[in-house]
């Protein structure tokens, strides 16, 4: 008899663990089983573009940006990746249904046990992950008006490059035209025998030289045609034409809010968040209570009546006790980046004010080199090439002079049209960092 004891409990093992082994194979048929075909949404990998009008105008530009950038229609998704985490944010753990089985080996005697069990937070830890999630919901849509101030800037810089071209090929155009003039006038003259054909021939190697640099600008503004095309989400293959035309030449009069910059607003709402996140990493230091209510069912031996059925009810409690772990670390780290958002919003509240100083002090510099081509070496050059000209025709001024003033034109006249192009561009950028970019014209 005295081995009887542990060959009973051998064979209820074997039993027990034949018993799991058969239950595990159960589950593993009615477990959930989560498929790419039938439970992932159908994911679009093109962004169509609402606008393919080959037609743009430098004043719609901004709202071109807005609308059709590829990069920002992409980057907006994350506003609603930040409400489905704010939707998630705050929400109960849900409750536990625990149900067991017993039975005495050997005997006849069994219980049933069924239990539900609930976790509660003692703190308001949950109105504080919603608060969070929803300064991050905040934080995106700021971060996305960050991201697209900056494309529509990019934009910006590159149509005002693209509008100077054409002012340049403008002027071009009118200094061919000028060579070609004095070259009818010398073949005319080389005729009668009074000039040197050698001239012409000068003259018609300085209009080749200028059709080749109206050839570079023409390469050049097709360059920047397909750059700006992909700020405005249009296709390689499709044509754009950009026309409209600068401002004048003045500096604008327009005061710096700091509130208009998206960066700075976010910049707030992160040490907003912050200051969230700490409140909630406190919250952290006290666990969950548990409560639970259970039943029992169970047929026991009651000699000498034989089995009985009885049952039971119950409630149980469970507090977790913060000895070892108060989460003080994730505190710590939570309060030092509170601060740090704090420096770095002073930071940028400095860097923008001398974002604003620097841009308005490159207008006023260009502006300033300007009046001094446009109203003093200009002016003297065209007068200076106009007399030569007139001299050669009467045979008192020699040919190398007269090129040589009307190239010293066109370098003043690009120049002028370089020192515009720095003009505008520092106005835009002007505009961007007193956060306004879609003003810029």
């Amino acid at each position: 008899m005295k081995f009887h004891t542990p060959l009973i409990i051998t064979a209820c093992s074997v039993s027990l663990f034949s018993s799991c082994a058969s239950l595990e194979k159960q589950i593993d048929k009615k477990r959930i089983v989560l498929t790419d075909e039938a439970d992932l949404p159908k994911f679009s990998t093109k962004l169509r573009s609402t606008d393919y009008s080959s037609a743009l105008n430098i004043r719609s530009l901004a709202r071109r940006v807005s609308n059709n950038n590829p990069q920002l229609r992409a980057a907006k998704l994350k506003i609603a990746e930040a409400a489905g985490k704010l939707s998630q944010a705050g929400k109960r753990a849900n409750p536990t249904l625990g149900i067991g089985v017993s039975k005495s080996v050997p005997g006849s005697e069994g219980e049933l046990e069924v239990s539900f069990s609930q976790r509660f937070p003692i703190t308001n830890k949950l109105s504080l992950e919603k608060r969070v999630s929803a300064d991050q919901l905040l934080i995106a849509q700021e971060e996305i008006k960050m991201a697209e101030q900056q494309l529509i800037t990019a934009a910006q810089m590159i149509a005002v490059e693209i509008l100077q071209l054409g002012s340049q090929k403008a002027h071009i155009d009118k200094q061919i035209n000028s060579l070609q003039s004095i070259t009818t006038f010398i073949d005319k003259a080389a005729a009668l025998g009074e000039l040197s054909p050698l001239d012409a021939a000068q003259t018609k190697l300085e209009i080749q030289t200028l059709s080749i640099k109206k050839k570079q600008l023409a390469a050049k503004r097709s360059l920047l045609t397909t750059r700006l095309k992909q700020y405005i989400g249009m296709p390689a293959s499709k044509p754009l034409n950009l026309s409209g035309s600068l401002p004048s030449l003045s500096i604008p009069s327009q005061k710096l809010s700091l509130s208009n910059r998206a960066d700075f607003r976010a910049k707030a709402l992160e040490f907003q968040h912050s200051k969230s996140n700490i409140l909630l990493e406190k919250s952290k230091r006290y666990d969950d209570v548990e409560v639970s209510v259970m039943g029992a069912l169970g047929r026991e031996e009651d000699a000498p009546e034989g089995l009985e059925t009885e049952g039971t009810i119950g409630m149980g409690l469970s507090i977790p006790l913060p000895f070892y772990n108060k989460n003080e670390g994730n505190i710590a780290a939570a309060t030092a980046k509170a601060q740090r958002k704090v420096l770095e919003r002073g930071a940028l509240a400095s860097e923008i004010r001398l974002q604003v100083a620097t841009h308005k002090q490159e207008m006023r510099t260009w502006l300033t080199q300007n009046a001094s081509i446009r109203n003093e070496l200009l002016p003297l050059a065209q007068k200076t090439s106009a007399d030569l000209e007139t001299a050669y025709k009467n045979g008192q001024g020699d040919f190398t002079s007269l090129l040589k003033s009307k190239n010293q034109e066109l370098q003043l006249q690009t120049s002028l049209i370089d020192n515009n192009l720095n003009f505008h561009q520092a106005r835009v950028k002007y505009f961007a960092a007193l956060g306004k970019s879609t003003s810029a014209f």
